[in-house]
């Protein structure tokens, strides 16, 4: 009995979180401008603070304020739509320089993995968020008859997808499918994101860029339920060489943000590569 009501506390506390949150992130991705940008750095830099107190519990001691800074300045350097790619790799080159030359004057640990866990950090919860602002504001997606549609798109097929999965592993999920990294999520549960996550992404795209063709809809849903779940089972490797279920406690029921935004850091930049080879092509 105890349990089932834990189960309800948690549902009831993963509801009232996604209607708080949803519709401010909904309303961001439509305005766009400053006003998404600042939301998604805020992201970048909480998810930045969870890696950075999971390398702590690890032993190893990156440097936190450069940490949560660059990560979040990664995201904002997704608005120089000239030349991203190219600013990221010299905002990279920075980070690193100074992340080394902070190491010769601390005196914990390793240097090696102190820098090497910051640089990592930086990259993983800011570089990849990243293409948020460009696909958002970019021109590749030019085609697209609803502002942040493709944002929309890809937040809203990864969200039913993972609800699909959860659902489905609570109920029928028998058979484990990584076990040694997450020994609760079961192939069916895959499945049914899988699922949930390519007919979701087909269905926002038929709806607000009636112009795309649907089997390549179709073809990047399915290549989106693959590597958003990839995306989740990294980041439960990570937690659980750390040993720990959940990145924070940040969300309520949801753990941290981190856990809210492992399939993404996997997903939107798998999004954001097919529709520039797309450009690239002139399809």
């Amino acid at each position: 009995m105890r349990r089932s009501d834990n189960g309800r506390k948690t549902l009831a506390q993963r509801v009232l979180v996604a209607v708080v949150g949803i519709p401010i992130i909904v309303g961001a991705v439509v305005v766009g401008s400053w006003l998404f940008g600042s939301v998604v750095s805020c992201v970048a830099a909480l998810a930045a603070w969870e890696y950075g107190e999971l390398m702590r519990r690890r032993g190893v001691a990156p440097q936190m304020l450069l940490l949560i800074v660059g990560a979040a300045a990664q995201v904002w350097v997704g608005f120089f739509e000239k030349a991203p790619l190219a600013s990221l790799g010299v905002l990279g080159i920075v980070v690193t320089l100074v992340a080394w030359g902070v190491e010769l004057w601390r005196r914990t640990g390793s240097a090696l993995l102190n820098t090497a866990a910051t640089v990592a950090g930086i990259i993983y919860c800011g570089g990849l968020l990243s293409v948020f602002p460009l696909l958002r504001h970019g021109e590749l997606a030019g085609i697209e008859e609803v502002p942040g549609a493709w944002v929309l798109a890809l937040l809203g097929a990864i969200w039913i997808g993972d609800s699909a999965a959860y659902a489905v592993g609570r109920k029928w999920g028998r058979h484990r499918l990584v076990p040694v990294i997450s020994p609760h999520k079961t192939w069916e549960g895959a499945l049914a994101c899988f699922l949930g996550t390519t007919l979701a992404f087909w269905g926002f795209l038929r709806w607000w860029v009636p112009t795309f063709p649907a089997g390549e809809a179709m073809a990047i849903g399915a290549l989106l339920g693959i590597v958003g779940q990839i995306g989740d089972l990294a980041e439960s490797k990570l937690k659980r060489d750390v040993g720990v279920k959940d990145s924070s406690a940040l969300l309520p029921g949801h753990g941290g943000m981190l856990d809210r935004i492992d399939s993404l850091l996997f997903a939107a930049p798998c999004l954001y590569l097919w529709l520039l080879v797309r450009g690239w092509l002139g399809s």
